[in-house]
């Protein structure tokens, strides 16, 4: 993973979506908006975790991997 190339991506990419949606009429960027925010919800609907269930597994995940950083140096300093 190289954070900074992301970054930078990221950054290109929003300027590209900036000038695409200045020079774009507001019923064709809003209609667009207005399917992808609806193919999200409709997705959510299919996400095999409750909210409850998956805020638990990400704090279980969030646990191994300070448990696993600090194993990582324990044996560093060994």
């Amino acid at each position: 993973m190289n954070s900074k190339r992301d970054m930078k991506e990221r950054i290109k990419f929003i300027k590209r979506y900036v000038e695409w949606l200045k020079k774009t009429p507001n019923g064709v960027w809003s209609a667009q908006q207005a399917e992808f925010i609806n193919a999200l919800l409709e997705n959510a609907k299919n996400f095999p975790l409750s909210k409850k269930e998956y805020l638990k597994m990400k704090e279980k995940a969030k646990k191994l991997a300070v448990n696993s950083v600090f194993l990582v140096d324990k044996n560093i300093q060994k």
